[in-house]
């Protein structure tokens, strides 16, 4: 049996990040049945089986996830080596993986890149959207660094884990002039109009009817969709009232303006936006800037200035 090296580990790294054999073997340039024996050889060594095969792509089994946290750990040391050493002679970007869970607003993930970029020159950076389950455990594995979402994690075993609370934006309800109109008397006139919401399971979504609920409001509601971009424009084309969050609101354009129909805001509706991280032996300068200095409500408008400058159009 061959002893353990180095390519085994790489070649085992390529094939999990790909997810399969043969797309790993075109991105080493390796015939996939040389690659198949390698990977067979490396198990052999550690004594384990490292997959599980799943329809047509390779699951990596409890022992493959170890197997990968050390991989990642060791291939973005020899990374940041590679980066320490040509510093010496030229500046080097600094890189971050980020991922998205689906229901955060996309105003709030422009905001956070909006930032990188204006801040540090020399960023780099990935976004991956998916699940929060599928995310936390890459963020686990070391192949992202942070996790922008809606929802706290949350489990028995923290694994180094923490979130951090990085935003509370206000939701108000919004319509086109036209429509804003007919609601002299907030709430209790979205009895008589059209309403649009986040899907559930949002965060939002659930807050918006626990203060309908309160205010003994049961308004007809039209849709109930995914995307928050596209629930700004049919409100916008006078389709309805929407709930929105105060950063979407002034983010949209100058000439699609909408009016704020309730004039006070309520503590009660108010989107939470948080990062999660995992504590790394070898620390991301980025992500260490982007925690120490990053805030949602720092790229706000005073909320007074805001309903004056909706009203307006």
């Amino acid at each position: 049996m061959l002893p353990f090296n180095y390519h085994h580990l790489y070649y085992f790294y390529v094939i999990a990040r790909e997810g399969s054999i043969s797309k790993a073997a075109r991105k080493l340039s390796l015939a996939q049945p040389t690659l198949s024996a390698q990977l067979k050889q490396f198990e052999e060594f550690l004594g384990v089986d490292l997959f599980t095969r799943e329809k047509r792509r390779l699951a990596l089994t409890q022992e493959g996830h170890l197997v990968l946290s050390y991989a990642t750990m060791i291939f973005d040391l020899g990374q940041e080596l590679k980066g320490r050493v040509k510093k010496l002679s030229e500046q080097v970007k600094l890189h971050i993986h980020i991922g998205v869970t689906p229901h955060v607003p996309k105003t709030i993930t422009d905001t956070l890149l909006n930032y990188i970029l204006t801040t540090v020159s020399n960023a780099h950076f990935t976004i991956k959207a998916d699940k929060i389950d599928l995310l936390t455990q890459d963020l686990a594995d070391h192949l992202l660094d942070v996790i922008l979402t809606d929802t706290p994690f949350v489990t028995k075993s923290t694994r180094g884990i923490t979130n951090r609370l990085i935003g509370r934006v206000p939701i108000v309800f919004c319509a086109n002039s036209h429509v804003a109109k007919k609601c002299r008397q907030f709430p209790q006139d979205l009895n008589n109009l059209p309403l649009i919401l986040p899907a559930a399971p949002t965060q939002m979504n659930t807050m918006v009817m626990e203060y309908l609920d309160r205010h003994n409001v049961e308004p007809e509601i039209i849709g109930e969709i995914e995307d928050i971009e596209i629930i700004r424009r049919l409100v916008m084309r006078g389709h309805g009232v929407a709930p929105l969050n105060v950063l979407t609101l002034q983010h949209a354009p100058s000439r699609q303006k909408l009016v704020v129909l309730n004039t006070e805001p309520d503590e009660s509706l108010c989107e939470k936006i948080y990062l999660i991280t995992k504590k790394r032996k070898v620390e991301n300068p980025l992500l260490d800037m982007i925690l120490e200095n990053f805030l949602i409500e720092d790229f706000m408008k005073d909320f007074d200035q805001c309903k004056k400058g909706q009203k307006q159009a």
